[in-house]
């Protein structure tokens, strides 16, 4: 098989400057919303939170690990959701493509703190928009319920079990006997972060057996296609003998 990356000539080089054109667009024009906009300082919206409340640079040490975590899984469910489509694997790229959607929107909840910032904006308690998000995945499993079925279930679930504790502990943590509020802070963001990191191994590792079935079966196409391309050569010699 000829190597693709090697030979790129002429219009081929400029190609992938037209995404990069489109996206440094958009960059550019949040930059010129951020410019002239004047409600809130330049540096609130450019600067490292840390820096601007000159706090130590681990604050938010595992929040951040956290969104770290979020984005890997969002990513890759888009990545496993493309690739799935390459592959013919509808069904899996419909599961995978719904999947990441959900993670995105719990990114965003946990990047901006939606959870929070609904109730002065919308009126909306915590319960209810965690209500909306379990509504959300519950579609997700019930329309992709067979796909899931065939992937590694048990991260889900223990995904599902950490994320249920943290919103458990959030709504009744201080409550509990023997916790107090910095306890139930620790318990409820210790959860979520564990639950997090099995969001992401399970899309990661989803991806990963969808890549390799079809290698798999890439492979085995290319391998039955030479031994007929090799049979026909050997036919073909020996009627000409």
């Amino acid at each position: 098989m000829a190597e693709r990356r090697t030979n790129r000539t002429g219009s081929s080089r400029f190609r992938p400057l037209l995404p990069l054109a489109v996206i440094w667009f958009a960059g550019c024009t949040l930059l010129v919303v951020l410019m002239v906009q004047r409600q809130v300082p330049y540096d609130e919206l450019l600067l490292d939170p840390n820096s601007i409340n000159r706090v130590p640079w681990y604050t938010g040490l595992v929040s951040n690990l956290g969104i770290l975590g979020w984005t890997t899984a969002t990513a890759t469910g888009f990545f496993g959701w493309w690739l799935a489509r390459y592959g013919g694997r509808n069904a899996a790229a419909t599961m995978l493509g719904r999947g990441a959607v959900l993670s995105t929107i719990l990114l965003l909840d946990d990047l901006f703190q939606l959870h929070v910032a609904v109730k002065p904006l919308l009126g909306l308690s915590k319960p209810v928009v965690y209500l909306a998000y379990l509504i959300v995945a519950g579609w997700w499993f019930a329309t992709g319920r067979e796909e899931i079925a065939r992937t590694r279930t048990e991260l889900l679930l223990a995904s599902t079990a950490a994320f249920a504790g943290s919103i458990v502990t959030d709504q009744v943590g201080a409550a509990l006997p023997g916790i107090d509020q910095a306890g139930a802070l620790l318990l409820e963001d210790a959860c979520k972060f564990l639950g997090v990191l099995a969001w992401a191994q399970y899309f990661v590792l989803t991806s990963s057996d969808i890549m390799e079935s079809i290698v798999t079966e890439l492979r085995a196409e290319r391998s039955q296609a030479d031994k007929a391309d090799r049979s026909t050569t050997t036919d073909t010699a020996r009627a000409s003998v």
